[in-house]
């Protein structure tokens, strides 16, 4: 980069306008020395003006800056009468202006009652308005509330979970692009527009650095080694406006050090306040005098401070909220300017953000980017509205079955487009639409992991179109284990449930249909099934014959019952569901034995109230005469209520063992019950006591009435026997094998989030 001198400026009525566009010095002086402290895209001083640069700098220092006073605990300049924001609107072409002013730390409640009292002129003037500053807290945007992830946030228009800058830290750098880049890349070719910043602290300075040496902000004067530095950055940013730079950015630190120093409710930090709003006037002024150009002016608090006066950039209610004021008219249906600071952190986000600053600044300029490239988690306030309070939330998380939802307040008008890494998922949505869920997901990921996607929602088109974008928590994907093959190995019944009934086993070895043909058709429904586009059984016990059968039941061929045998070895597995946990006593799920008792023969899965929202599973087999074998009974197993889970029992009666699981997608959990548990001293030749199972009953189909001990019989009526309650259950994808599954194959169905009816069909030889 090529040496540009540098000039002081000598004092004047009317500030001259430098001798190189590029190029300002610092309060008002010219002489032909560089500058120290002022960089203009120079690069380094030339070496040989290195020395005199530094005399002529020790000789100026006491008016270098104007000579103001100090910039905290002084008495307040007599206030300057308002004139007008904005010059006439000339009758030629007009250029968009932007004049950004960052008054840190000075807090919503203070400028209020400043404005109130009739001390902050003004910031009157501006419509100021309450605004949130640290992101959203618990969520990807939280970010602490202190100057430099502040002052990234104003100029990305994004929250620290895409700038990365965490801290108070030095020497961190801005990921992504800034205000000034993203508006330099859009005026590329258009001639000589310039950016220009003038700070009052060396951090912002060292985050602007990189956009100045690159070429995206043409002028940068550090103030922050100057005593007047208040007076520095008014001087130098009038300056700008005079030259007319397109950005001009203000900021000042004092209000945070009367802050730190005597405290928010003290009488120097209040006139540390009008001081700044006089120094507001001046810049506005400064605005008015410059023609054919029409000026967005914004000031923002950057954040707040905590109710002791402390920066600790926690993320509560004094120090997030800040402010946002605007001499243009804004976009939102309400005008929140002198709203009540809010009481709660819920109520403070219903309002606007710094992250909104850059949005607001690029959309005045005509400069923002397209839904597709659009990555600011901040939107416009000026022009077309974009939606408001977007969230990201993350459903079935680590899962292959994981989704987005996102919700927003929508706009009054315009279409909706949701857009995830750029590319659209969801276009031309109803107006007033507020809500997506992103199912796609398992397209998106290739491979199991954590992500984090970023999706922009676009409100309207063309060029009433406004964006916002959201970075999401981190997402687990864990991809669908496929169905193992080897389940096709000796299933002897399978129902995969359609939409018709009564059900058809896909292998041909049984049969289902109601216990009692003068069942009314509702004791068994269709219902959706576990997976998408499947159908399951839904089993209603509230409907039952006079002779007390209710339920379904499962009859196997000849040769084709699991139970039967000297030493059967089977499988039985099954998708269930129960809308409510039974409030008393027990009910039978899957059983081909009279279950009033569990010492009775044959084999049962019941379920038993239990508390929360959880219901107890019980695994049983019997031989009769009492002689009984259980799974957990204390308590039984859980699964949640009305979400379908998948459970599983085998008996291995060469080993005399059996295994019990259930597996719960809710809690993501495979609950091995009982691995090997012996079967003591069953008989397990009279497993199979009655020629069929009951589904959603036991093997007598009366099971409710037989609770009552013999004590009611027939004619029978639904409740007429209170032990237990009456009650529905939900059944897909009923499987028989006659052989124990390993813990892979009963994995692989929980996993593979996959009906059996899925499985390829073996390979012809």
């Amino acid at each position: 980069m090529s040496v540009e001198h540098l000039a002081f400026r000598r004092p004047s009525a009317t500030p001259a306008t430098p001798a190189h566009p590029a190029v300002q010095g610092r309060a008002g002086f010219r002489t032909s020395f560089p500058s120290l402290f002022t960089v203009a895209r120079t690069g380094r001083l030339p070496r040989f003006a290195r020395a005199a640069a530094a005399g002529a700098f020790m000789a100026m220092t006491l008016v270098a800056c104007g000579g103001g006073d100090g910039d905290s605990g002084v008495a307040a300049p007599t206030p300057t009468p308002p004139g007008p924001t904005q010059p006439e609107t000339p009758a030629g072409p007009v250029a968009a202006r932007t004049l950004l002013i960052d008054l840190d730390a000075a807090t919503y409640t203070a400028v209020q009652a400043g404005i109130a009292s009739g001390a902050l002129p003004n910031l009157a003037r501006l419509n100021v308005q309450p605004a949130y500053s640290g992101g959203v807290a618990g969520a990807a945007s939280q970010q602490p509330t202190l100057d430099m992830p502040g002052w990234a946030t104003l100029l990305t228009g994004s929250w620290a979970s895409r700038h990365r800058v965490l801290s108070n830290a030095p020497r961190q750098a801005v990921a992504g692009s800034t205000v000034f880049r993203i508006a330099r890349d859009k005026t590329a070719g258009q001639g000589a527009v310039r950016y220009g910043a003038a700070v009052a602290s060396s951090g912002l300075a060292g985050l602007l650095s990189s956009d100045h040496e690159a070429g995206y902000l043409d002028t940068l004067t550090d103030c922050s080694t100057q005593t007047a530095t208040t007076d520095c950055v008014t001087t130098q940013a009038g300056q700008m406006i005079a030259s007319d730079h397109a950005i001009v950015l203000a900021q000042y630190r004092s209000a945070k050090e009367a802050a730190l120093d005597f405290g928010i409710r003290s009488p120097q930090y209040a006139a540390t306040l009008a001081r700044l709003d006089a120094a507001v006037g001046t810049l506005v002024e400064a605005t008015a005098k410059t023609s054919d150009r029409q000026w967005l002016v914004m000031v923002t608090g950057n954040h707040g401070l905590s109710a002791n006066s402390q920066d600790d950039g926690l993320p509560l209610l004094p120090e997030s909220t800040t402010f946002v004021g605007m001499n243009q008219p804004g976009n939102r249906a309400t005008s929140a300017a002198g709203a009540a600071a809010p009481a709660r952190l819920e109520e403070l986000y219903a309002y606007a953000s710094i992250a909104d600053v850059a949005p607001t600044v690029l959309g005045f300029m005509k400069a923002l980017p397209p839904a597709r490239d659009y990555t600011m988690d901040g939107g416009p306030l000026t022009g077309a509205a974009p939606v408001s309070q977007l969230t990201a939330t993350v459903l079935a998380n680590n899962s292959a079955d994981v989704k987005l939802q996102l919700n927003w307040v929508a706009p009054t008008t315009g279409s909706i487009t949701v857009l995830r890494g750029g590319e659209v998922i969801a276009a031309d949505l109803p107006v007033g639409t507020t809500s997506y869920v992103d199912t796609g997901l398992s397209q998106a990921f290739s491979a199991k992991g954590t992500y984090q996607l970023s999706y922009t929602v676009q409100a309207g088109s063309g060029g009433d179109a406004a964006s916002r974008a959201i970075l999401t928590p981190p997402i687990s994907y864990v991809p669908p284990v496929p169905l193992a093959a080897t389940l096709r190995n000796g299933l002897v019944s399978y129902y995969p449930f359609s939409s018709t009934l009564p059900p058809v086993d896909a292998v041909g070895n049984s049969t289902m249909a109601p216990a009692a043909s003068d069942l009314p058709a509702s004791a068994g429904l269709v219902v959706p099934g576990p997976f998408a586009g499947t159908n399951g059984l839904l089993v209603d016990t509230n409907f039952v014959t006079a002779a007390g059968l209710e339920g379904y039941r499962l009859t196997p061929a000849t040769g084709f019952d699991i139970a039967k045998g000297t030493a059967p070895q089977f499988t039985l597995g099954f998708w269930f569901r129960t809308p409510v946990c039974v409030d008393r006593n027990n009910v039978t799920v899957i059983s081909n034995k009279s279950y009033v008792s569990g010492g009775n023969a044959g084999v049962a899965v019941g379920l038993f109230a239990s508390s929360g929202n959880q219901c107890g599973v019980a695994f049983n087999i019997g031989s009769g005469g009492g002689v009984r074998a259980d799974g957990p009974t204390g308590p039984y197993t859980q699964i949640t209520v009305d979400r379908w889970v998948y459970i599983a029992f085998s008996v291995d009666g060469v080993a005399k063992t059996m295994n019990m699981y259930t597996f719960d997608p809710v809690t993501s959990t495979t609950n091995r019950v009982a691995v090997g548990k012996s079967t003591g001293s069953v008989d397990l030749s009279k497993l199979s006591p009655y020629p069929h199972w009951g589904i959603g009953d036991d093997g007598t189909g009366t099971f409710l009435m037989n609770k009552c001990n013999g004590s009611v019989t027939p004619p029978y009526t639904a409740g007429k026997c209170a032990t237990a309650p009456t009650y529905q259950q939900l059944f897909g994808d009923i499987a028989m094998w006659n052989r124990v599954l390993t813990d892979a194959e009963l994995q692989s169905i929980f996993l593979s989030n996959k009906p059996l009816s899925t499985l390829p069909a073996p390979a012809k030889n």
